[in-house]
C-alpha cells in the first residue's frame, strides 16, 4: 500500500541529517511524560501549518514553515529531517483522510454519476491536504511516494469514469485516465480561486465542473452535484 511505503520512507529519513550548518538538539531516550506530550503537539501543529503553506505555495521551504509555525528552523528539523521528510509526514495524514474519504462501497444501484460525485465531493473536502497532495507532485516529479499515493485515487476515479462512458453517461472524447489529470487540474484551479475570494463554494464547484468535463451539461451537473449533496447530508456537514 502507498501509505504502507511512505510510513517506511518517513522512518528511513527521519535518521538522515540535512545539510544545513545549524547545530541539531541531541536526541534524548529520557524525556518525561510532559515533554513527549509537548513533542508530539509541537510536531502535529508543524504538520499543520505546513500543509497549508505548500498548498498555497509548493515550493515553500523549511524556513518559510518554521516562520508560519512560529518556531525556529531546528524545532523543525527536530521533527522531520528534511523538506521531503516532512512531506512524507503530511502525504501520511493526507492518505488516511482520503481512504477514510473512498472507503465507502458503492450500493448495487447506484449510478457511476451517483458515485463518482459522491466520491470527488469526498476528496474535495479534504481540501488542502489534497491540492497539497496534486500541487507538489506536478513540482516535484522525482517524488515517487507522492505518485504512489496519487496512483490508487486516480485508478479508483478512472474506473467509475470508464463504467460511465461504458454506460453511455460520461462522453468518450478522452481516455478516463486524461480525463483524470484535466480534473484535478480544475481542482487545483478552483481551490485557488478560492484563496483568492473568487468562489465561496469549491467543493460544489469543483465537483460541478468536473461533471461538465465528463459530458454533462451545467445546468444538469449542477442538479446533479445538489442532489447526491443533499443525500449524503452528514458527511457534508461533517468533513
Amino acid at each position: 500500500m502507498a501509505a504502507t511505503t511512505l510510513r517506511r520512507r518517513d522512518r528511513a529519513r527521519s535518521g538522515r541529517v540535512p545539510k544545513t550548518t545549524e547545530s541539531r538538539p541531541s536526541a534524548r531516550t529520557d524525556r518525561s511524560p510532559v515533554q513527549r506530550s509537548d513533542a508530539r503537539s509541537n510536531r502535529a501543529r508543524i504538520l499543520d501549518v505546513a500543509q497549508g503553506v505548500l498548498a498555497n505555495n509548493p515550493d515553500a521551504t523549511i524556513n518559510d514553515v518554521a516562520s508560519a509555525a512560529g518556531v525556529v528552523r531546528r524545532t523543525v528539523y527536530s521533527h522531520f529531517a528534511s523538506r521531503e521528510a516532512l512531506i512524507d509526514g503530511i502525504a501520511l495524514e493526507a492518505a488516511e483522510r482520503i481512504s477514510v474519504a473512498l472507503e465507502r462501497d458503492p450500493a448495487v444501484d447506484e449510478s457511476a454519476v451517483t458515485v463518482f460525485v459522491r466520491q470527488t465531493l469526498a476528496l474535495a473536502r479534504v481540501g488542502d491536504q489534497y491540492r497539497l497532495l496534486l500541487a507538489v507532485a506536478r513540482t516535484d516529479l522525482g517524488h515517487n511516494g507522492l505518485h504512489d499515493l496519487l496512483g490508487p485515487m486516480r485508478e479508483s476515479a478512472a474506473a467509475v469514469i470508464r463504467r460511465g462512458q461504458r454506460e453511455g453517461v460520461f462522453s468518450t472524447y478522452l481516455p478516463a485516465e486524461v480525463l483524470i489529470l484535466n480534473i484535478e487540474a480544475i481542482a487545483l484551479s478552483i481551490l485557488e480561486a478560492t484563496n483568492a475570494g473568487l468562489l465561496t463554494d469549491p467543493t460544489g464547484a469543483a465537483t460541478t465542473s468536473s461533471l461538465v468535463l465528463l459530458g454533462i451539461a451545467p445546468d444538469e451537473a449542477e442538479r446533479i452535484v445538489i442532489g447526491v449533496r443533499a443525500a449524503n447530508a452528514p458527511a457534508e456537514a461533517h468533513p
